[in-house]
């Protein structure tokens, strides 16, 4: 059981360092001034789509969440990894 926690710590610790930049500029976690973040996306709902049944159609969101505080940050452009 310890060879599998040790190798899931080395495959944790190889991805990417949870920093990330928008425009050139490094992101930070405008509640707490964190600077570490987990990634994820957001499908940014219309009411008219919505009503058609269409959603597929909105347009996405990139979500940075600060994994000090949670906050979420939301970006239209795609986040770069540092």
């Amino acid at each position: 059981m310890a060879g599998i926690v040790e190798s899931f710590k080395r495959g944790y610790e190889g991805r990417d360092s949870g920093r990330y930049a928008i425009g050139g500029k490094p992101v930070a976690c405008s509640h707490c001034g964190g600077d570490k973040f987990d990634s994820g996306t957001a499908l940014l709902n219309t009411r008219g789509l919505t009503f058609l049944g269409i959603d597929f159609v909105n347009r996405g969101a990139n979500l940075l969440i600060c994994t000090a505080c949670t906050h979420v940050e939301w970006f239209l452009d795609e986040p770069q990894a540092l």
